[in-house]
């Protein structure tokens, strides 16, 4: 059975760890094809979406979200 997220979240200081596990972690659930732009379903590519952003941090997110509303402003 699936987990929907992986241990290890995003933070400023971790980033080359966390790539490393979420791509062990994708490619376990058979779902790293997405990421390297293989034909995949879209529901694969809901549940990568998914997977990665229940793996960052909130702070990161919310840092993400302040920067997308000034660039549209």
């Amino acid at each position: 059975m699936m987990t929907l997220a992986p241990s290890l979240k995003l933070l400023k200081i971790n980033y080359y760890i966390w790539v490393m596990n979420m791509e062990v972690y994708l490619d376990s659930h058979d779902l790293w094809q997405v990421i390297v732009k293989e034909n995949v379903l879209k529901k694969k590519d809901q549940l990568t979406l998914l997977t990665t952003f229940s793996a960052i941090h909130e702070e990161i997110m919310i840092v993400r979200d302040a920067k997308k509303t000034v660039k549209e402003n």
